[in-house]
């Protein structure tokens, strides 16, 4: 099959989070199973920098073509290149005034919220682009608010372009708490027809929201966990949508998002000192002694090292994590935090770092080599979500028999299984259910009791090394939707 991938985000180009990692890696597992895969992203100024600095190869594709949809009208420059690593084809759509901006979704220069434009706009762009070039997609498929017109460009009449005429839409929820909304004046920058105004299509109590078009009208809807999508299908987490989720129940499908097994392989991995898989555990300690000696920290084998890789935002969790930060470190634990995100949280995971110095290290920003040595080199990861989607570091830490604490929710409790005292025949990590401190410290608190017990932690450690997390796995679910 033909499938055509539209998204914000693909990694490593230009990413923030879990979306760019799909969009990834998700076609190099397609294209094994025999898809022809074209990938479609905006080319801002991060994956500009990431070219100039990469060398990787870039050409034009095409003169400067313009778009014109209702009342606007603006310029797009297609470039092509591949995806690192592979030949698939990766086309960009450039457009300074929309995507050379500071951060990937940074407002205008002027300050105008402008994100619906702009996405309008690379959907509109993609369009073209399948039609100036000729490709014929049998599944479009797209993924999160950015790209959620295209299933109801499908539905309102670009079926009868020759381009589409065979053409499926499957729609990927990877957050539903970004859902684009705007008011009721942004519709006239859809260029849809009037009926697209409605409870059954773009209309949600008075607004505008992209994310629930593309739920009601895409031919297949999918989300990044099985467990995510059932939490969706609530008032509780549903964001407003858990009605209209349930009633395309019959259409949606929650396929746990993958790793990339090459990178995230520890017998591989050039970021370690010192590799090792299931069979030569004894090797990771030496892993942990010199990230301990990194952070400044004495190492004893008998000290359980508590890591956490995250972005530092209210979704994370670590609110959860500073009440109780005190008695982690006074119940014997030692605690290694690399994060960045919201100004209150960075400060106080700083002050507790420094305050607890002989035991704790708070790296504020992002390293990708430090990430990789610490969920090498840690005992635990934790992971004490308010809701997650799916979760991928647990998925590292497990690969890398670093055992997760976790929070049961979304995809993180379709991959972690609790040790609870009679399940060691399947467990690989501790979760707890209630967002509360108290749950996190006594979470916590049994994964150091049975960090002292070498023969149930080595258990851990070899059930989570064996699980297969990799995308081929994901992939041939993704064929089955394709297929419907």
């Amino acid at each position: 099959m033909r499938v055509v991938f539209a998204s914000a985000e693909v990694s490593p180009i230009a990413k923030t989070g879990g979306l760019g990692d799909v969009c990834g890696s998700l076609p190099k597992a397609l294209q094994k199973l025999g898809h022809d895969v074209v990938v479609f992203m905006p080319f801002y100024r991060q994956a500009r920098q990431w070219f100039e600095k990469s060398g990787a190869p870039l050409h034009p594709l095409m003169p400067t073509q313009v778009i014109a949809w209702a009342n606007w009208i603006a310029e797009a420059t297609y470039l092509r290149a591949s995806l690192p690593g592979t030949d698939i084809p990766i086309v960009f759509v450039a457009n300074d005034f929309f995507f050379e901006r500071d951060q990937i979704y940074s407002d205008a220069p002027d300050g105008w919220h402008d994100y619906l434009l702009r996405y309008t706009f690379f959907c509109r762009a993609v369009i073209r682009a399948c039609e100036l070039l000729d490709i014929r997609p049998d599944v479009l498929h797209c993924h999160d608010w950015h790209t959620a017109l295209l299933p109801l460009y499908l539905d309102s009449g670009l079926r009868s372009v020759p381009q589409f005429q065979r053409a499926k839409s499957v729609f990927t929820i990877h957050n539903l708490n970004y859902q684009g909304i705007a008011g009721p004046g942004a519709f006239a920058l859809t260029g849809l027809h009037q009926r697209y105004w409605a409870p059954d299509a773009l209309e949600h109590y008075g607004t505008l929201n992209p994310m629930k078009g593309a739920i009601l009208l895409a031919n297949q809807v999918t989300t990044v966990s099985p467990n995510y999508g059932r939490e969706i299908m609530t008032p509780q987490l549903g964001a407003g949508l858990d009605g209209v989720l349930r009633s395309i129940n019959y259409k949606f499908l929650g396929i746990l998002n993958g790793i990339d097994a090459d990178e995230w392989n520890p017998l591989t991995d050039p970021h370690l000192p010192v590799n090792y898989d299931e069979t030569m555990l004894r090797e990771k300690t030496r892993v942990k002694r010199a990230l301990l000696k990194e952070a400044d920290l004495k190492f004893s084998q008998k000290t359980p090292v508590i890591g956490a890789v995250s972005r530092l935002v209210g979704q994370k969790g670590f609110q959860l994590l500073l009440p109780v930060f005190d008695r982690l470190i006074a119940a014997g634990a030692q605690l290694l935090i690399l994060g960045s995100g919201e100004p209150d949280l960075e400060n106080a995971l700083a002050y507790l770092g420094e305050r607890f110095r002989d035991r704790a290290k708070v790296w504020l920003g992002f390293d990708n080599a430090l990430a990789h040595r610490i969920y090498g080199g840690a005992d635990m990861l934790l992971m004490p979500s308010i809701y997650e989607p799916c979760g991928l570091n647990q998925m590292y830490a497990l690969r890398y028999g670093t055992i997760p604490i976790v929070r049961l929710t979304g995809g993180l409790a379709d991959t972690v299984i609790p040790y609870d005292g009679t399940n060691l025949d399947v467990a690989n990590g501790f979760g707890f259910v209630a967002a509360d401190p108290r749950e996190l410290q006594l979470a916590s608190w049994l994964a150091m009791l049975n960090f002292k017990d070498g023969a149930t932690w080595k258990t851990l450690q070899t059930h989570g090394m064996e699980q297969d997390f990799s995308w081929e796995r994901s992939a041939r679910q993704y064929d089955e939707v394709y297929r419907r």
